[in-house]
């Protein structure tokens, strides 16, 4: 009998050790999907912005799709990723003859910048330095190729306008529309 009893407390013993045992916390793997990169915060952190990067280009293309075909108004994408409106047979007859701006030239613009639902986000009216890079930079490519006194149209990324921070009334990650007018020389 004590043989018995002693042969259940062991057999009891070892279920109870053997239940209680937790498997140790996987560490991560830190490499990614097909093993060619080291999984980092800041790797993830640049796919993910890559994606959503990505993500505002299919939704701008779509909407310039459809104001091309809404308005009978044509668009050029712009090497920074943005679409600027292009000019009319009108337009660019004057452009010929027009002032343009170049790269360290005090200009005053206008820009005048709304979410794509067309809410106003913002209405600005100053000297800018071109090439300076303190306007967005979807609105500073426009810019560059713009004259005195022409208006356009500019759809631009989150990543060429306010970006991942916003500005103002801009949230972070918002796609714009920029109506920017070009004025005149300082």
């Amino acid at each position: 009998m004590r043989l018995a009893r002693l042969h259940i407390a062991f057999i009891v013993a070892a279920i109870m050790l053997s239940a209680c045992h937790r498997t140790a916390p996987q560490s991560p793997s830190r490499r990614s999907s097909d093993g060619t990169k080291a999984d980092t915060t800041v790797l993830s952190l640049m796919e993910l912005n890559q994606r959503m990067a990505a993500h505002a280009d299919r939704e701008l293309f779509r909407i310039v799709d459809s104001v091309r075909q809404a308005d009978h108004v044509d668009f050029a994408q712009m090497s920074c990723g943005g679409w600027k409106m292009r000019r009319d047979s009108v337009t660019r007859e004057k452009s010929l003859y027009a002032d343009s701006p170049r790269p360290n030239e005090n200009w005053w613009v206008h820009i005048q910048s709304f979410d794509l639902q067309g809410h106003m986000l913002m209405d600005t009216e100053k000297v800018y330095t071109i090439k300076h890079f303190d306007m967005p930079i979807a609105v500073e490519e426009a810019v560059e190729d713009m004259f005195a006194g022409e208006k356009t149209v500019v759809y631009a990324p989150w990543y060429t306008a306010y970006g991942l921070h916003g500005e103002h009334n801009a949230p972070p990650y918002t796609n714009i529309r920029f109506v920017v007018t070009l004025k005149e020389k300082e």
